[in-house]
């Protein structure tokens, strides 16, 4: 029988198996990179087309930077699916659980996911097994939740028959193939078996990887305020943007020359913020307290900028009732075809409500229209996302027959357009 104590070695020497339960943007690129590692990882989702897809070795979502390695280990079958928890988890030493962890309509706490995940891992025999949290979680969810669900319904003690270690994920959507190799890895655990297993499987990714050992509380709490450290800067920029457009100015250069050479000045660009961690998990960390002022402030911020779009261009253009308005852009970041909590999504709400005759196009997102129907006679056009397929697109917009065209982002210059009226966020 295998041990607890031998996962270490196992390991090591490249027998050790893996099973990382959510196969999305999440799990599947660290099972690309686990595999890649010398380590057998089975991806197990209850997304049939998901897990179908991924055993004939083609991504189930966009990211080029990663279809040819994953073809590669599936060829050498190094990675397979599996919609079947409880074969997987039999097989397996290690079971890593990345599901989802979202928030409702009315952002209240979303652990079914969660709680599914946990009632099948007490299905099989967890003696002798690690399990590892990497799914964002509100503080306290190991101790308080997970770990008595796990002690009580199968009789184990933590640390002598099975571990159990948080290891959130602080991966930026779309860069897993090159941060899953360079960030340190934050381990929460409460006995050293635990996490000693953890450092282990990470350290196989990249030998010299750094590894922050914490209790299981701190790294729940560490991976919320790294992602809501990004949204209230992320606010303070577009309120900067806010200021700029009040005083006639143009936020963008002002923020380029406020950091230009200026170590201590690192304001990032403003535009649309949110997508599915930097909009929800303000929350997660608010869970059972008074909402912290600058959080609720920040959201409030953040989620008015796309009505702040509408208003704007309403001036100029008058009521949106049978205009066709042309978005450039569906996804929550560049680079990507995720679109949960976008605020691109928020903001066609928003003009579609005005009664605006909205196209959307994007190069990523399926079930969007083509550029050239995007682009055939708009009344005006918003390039909400920043793909760098967009950047090239300003002498075709200026010939669209466009009144307005509104930069979100900055992509483009007013010299670039003569015969469409130039706007942009963060300048009046």
């Amino acid at each position: 029988m295998k041990m607890l104590s031998e996962i270490p070695a196992r390991i090591r020497n490249g027998t050790a198996v893996v099973s990382v339960i959510g196969a999305g943007r999440v799990g599947l690129p660290l099972c690309i990179v686990l595999a890649r590692s010398g380590i057998r990882v089975i991806a197990v989702d209850v997304d049939e087309q998901r897990t179908a897809s991924i055993a004939e070795g083609k991504m189930p979502f966009y990211y080029p930077a990663m279809a040819g390695w994953l073809d590669l280990i599936v060829r050498n079958k190094m990675l397979t699916a599996s919609t079947s928890t409880s074969d997987s988890f039999k097989q397996s030493d290690i079971i890593i659980v990345t599901v989802g962890t979202p928030t409702g309509n009315q952002y209240q706490l979303d652990y079914s996911q969660l709680y599914s995940a946990i009632r099948e891992l007490l299905l099989v025999d967890l003696r002798h097994k690690a399990i590892l949290l990497r799914s964002t979680s509100v503080p306290g969810t190991m101790k308080s939740i997970v770990l008595p669900m796990l002690t009580k319904e199968t009789g184990l003690q933590l640390g002598r028959d099975f571990a159990l270690a948080v290891c959130p994920e602080r991966i930026l959507e779309g860069q897993a193939h090159r941060e899953l190799y360079e960030l340190p890895e934050i381990v929460g655990a409460e006995d050293d078996a635990s996490a000693e297993i953890a450092a282990e499987l990470f350290r196989k990714i990249n030998p010299t990887k750094k590894i922050l050992v914490t209790t299981p509380t701190g790294a729940e709490l560490a991976k919320l305020f790294t992602n809501v450290f990004r949204y209230v800067n992320f606010a303070l920029a577009n309120e900067f943007a806010i200021w700029a457009e009040k005083y006639g100015e143009d936020a963008h250069e002002i923020v380029r020359i406020a950091n230009e050479g200026y170590g201590r000045a690192k304001i990032p660009k403003p535009g649309l913020a949110g997508g599915p961690c930097l909009g929800k998990d303000g929350f997660l960390l608010d869970n059972g307290t008074t909402f912290s002022s600058i959080v609720s402030t920040a959201w409030k911020l953040n989620e008015a900028v796309p009505q702040h779009i509408v208003q704007s261009l309403s001036g100029p253009l008058g009521p949106l009732y049978k205009l066709k308005i042309s978005v450039l852009g569906l996804a929550f970041k560049a680079g990507s075809d995720d679109i949960r909590l976008s605020p691109s999504a928020k903001l066609v709400d928003i003009l579609r409500a005005y009664g605006a005759e909205v196209v959307i196009h994007d190069p990523h997102v399926k079930g969007t229209q083509t550029l050239g129907a995007a682009l055939a006679r708009p009344d005006a056009v918003i390039l909400a996302t920043n793909h760098p397929e967009f950047e090239c697109l300003a002498p075709t917009i200026d010939e669209s027959g466009a009144r307005i065209i509104y930069d979100v982002w900055g992509m483009f210059r007013q010299s670039d357009f003569k015969k469409t009226t130039y706007m942009k966020f963060g300048k009046a």
